[in-house]
């Protein structure tokens, strides 16, 4: 497929894509690999209770939720320079609060207000709305899968990184340094990057390239009807996988440490899990453009389901080591399969609006997921009922996949 001409400064392949990798993985490590560190009683938590602070956090994700359709509105309308600059302060501002915070008021006032907005603006959508404005489908799914690849290394940079500079010069400067960070990236991005918005008469999304045999015509998603085929289902379905995740991110080390295994060594398989997931991360999108992304992420939820099954007992050391396995090897290609899935079915002048409304659910299931399997774990039902509820989760998953794809050919 023909790329369609543009403006003789429009972005390399190479610097759009390492820069927005660069910027969103910055952002990713210290807001959340960072923040794990910082919640910890020998960081903040020594000064702030844990339910604050996970109160903190949690509310900031849905802060971001709320804001989330308005930026990726802007961004179909004038490109994401400005917005990812301006999250960039607003996350800096939010972590020099968190640092200055004495009263837990200010520590919930500077998540709430600040970091939450910013995520929004730094984090993953607005980078596949760009991918998604600025390239063809096959450099799209190669770039979706390049920045998900890098982004990948946040976990094994930022958490021992964070945990050393918390010991050497306490949290409170610790915050402000990832602040820094964030906002040095993003600024850095904006002004190198990202220096011109796309066309909106010439961007990729608006042009008429021959239709590839995954990217199906659609009078319902053509017209941009308010819920274009298959949006509903595809967005529950979703939100629903990122639920799952989400509550084993959170969660995997005290499954298992209830099991009667030794925490630190459930950590270091959990620390293995980031790196496990790298080659899935780039794999999965470039085989997109061969196959339908649509089956691609259902063969991927199918696979994933026996590291789900095999935590509801998790009383063996094969169980463990096998969930650790294999969901690090599959859980990582997620994320860009849905941004390919949302590009090959959506790309348009609203794609923008449709990934935020997207990511509203997706934030509900983030928060949802981890607060219900940690509520059950503290029932009769405990963990294991927790996590046979995940392996529901994911089959009603399924069937909406299903139901998603029928309508978009219907």
């Amino acid at each position: 497929m023909r790329s369609p001409s543009f403006p003789s400064d429009f972005p390399p392949f190479r610097r759009l894509v390492f820069a927005l990798a660069f910027s969103v993985g910055v952002s990713f490590g210290a807001i959340l690999y960072g923040t794990s560190v910082l919640i910890t009683s020998g960081a903040a938590g020594a000064d702030f209770s844990v339910g604050l602070l996970s109160a903190a956090f949690s509310g900031s994700v849905l802060t971001g939720a709320a804001v989330a359709v308005h930026v990726g509105r802007r961004a179909d309308r004038h490109g994401i320079r400005g917005m990812v600059a301006l999250g960039g302060i607003l996350v800096f501002l939010g972590f020099l609060g968190f640092a200055a915070s004495t009263s837990q008021w200010q520590v919930l006032a500077a998540w709430w207000l600040l970091v939450g907005p910013g995520s929004a603006m730094v984090l993953f959508e607005p980078a596949f709305v760009a991918i998604q404005q600025w390239f063809d489908r096959e450099r799209r799914n190669r770039a979706a899968g390049t920045l998900t690849l890098i982004t990948g290394l946040a976990g094994p940079i930022f958490i021992p990184s964070t945990s050393y500079m918390t010991d050497l010069v306490g949290w409170r400067v610790t915050a402000i340094l990832l602040g820094t960070c964030v906002l040095l990236a993003s600024w850095l991005t904006a002004g190198w990057a990202l220096r011109t918005a796309p066309p909106p008469a010439r961007a990729p999304a608006e042009a008429t390239p021959a239709k590839s045999p995954a990217e199906p015509s659609n009078p319902s998603t053509s017209r941009w009807r308010n819920t274009p085929a298959g949006f509903v289902p595809l967005t529950v379905a979703v939100a629903l996988t990122m639920a799952v995740l989400e509550a084993f991110n959170v969660h995997r080390i005290a499954r298992f440490e209830a099991t009667g295994f030794d925490p630190t060594v459930v950590a270091w398989w959990a620390a293995a899990v980031g790196l496990l997931s790298l080659p899935a991360r780039f794999l999965l999108p470039l085989l997109a453009n061969r196959f339908d992304s649509a089956k691609l992420y259902m063969t991927l939820t199918v696979l994933i389901m026996p590291a789900i099954w095999l935590a509801i007992r998790g009383t063996e050391a094969w169980e463990m080591h096998g969930h650790f396995i294999i969901f690090g090897l599959l859980f990582g290609a997620f994320i860009p399969l849905r941004a390919v899935i949302m590009s090959d079915w959506y790309a348009g002048t609203r794609f923008g609006a449709l990934m935020g409304v997207q990511a509203v659910a997706i934030a509900l299931g983030r928060a949802a997921g981890p607060a219900v399997v940690g509520w059950l774990a503290e029932t009769p039902l405990g963990y294991s009922g927790g996590i046979a509820l995940l392996a529901a989760l994911l089959v009603l998953t399924l069937g909406l996949l299903m139901v998603a794809a029928r309508r978009r050919r219907g």
